[in-house]
């Protein structure tokens, strides 16, 4: 079975493949049948399509950081990753920074670990209670 660290490590390479607009490197973590949910809505692809994705959008990060780090394994072959991310990217020439909560389904396959699902959910600004 595969550790936190190297569930996490995969994550971080993910993340980096993106800073580094490296979509090759991203493809090769991702399975033929992923999906992802975020405040974008709900989008099912495989590496061919989150070529074009990647390769068409205006948003590049910059810099992330990874804290709260949580890995479970619920089957041998299958690993969930939670954690938070500070983030900063651009977006059509815009600097922003953002934290978000993110979860990645994993799953092992001919012994390669592959991301199956993930979610991102924005940090939002809780009211305060009277």
């Amino acid at each position: 079975m595969a550790s936190h660290d190297q569930i996490m490590e995969l994550e971080r390479r993910f993340w980096q493949s993106m800073k580094d607009m490296d979509v090759d490197a991203a493809v090769a973590l991702i399975d033929e049948q992923s999906a992802s949910v975020s405040g974008w809505g709900i989008h099912h692809f495989g590496p061919a399509e989150y070529r074009a994705m990647a390769l068409a959008g205006t948003a590049r990060i910059t810099a992330f950081e990874f804290f709260d780090e949580q890995v479970i394994f619920p089957l041998p072959d299958v690993a969930v990753a939670t954690y938070g991310a500070r983030q900063s990217f651009t977006m059509e020439g815009k600097n922003h920074d953002m934290v978000v909560y993110d979860t990645t389904t994993w799953v092992r396959k001919d012994g390669r670990w592959l991301a199956c699902a993930h979610t991102e959910s924005a940090q939002q600004e809780v009211p305060p209670r009277d």
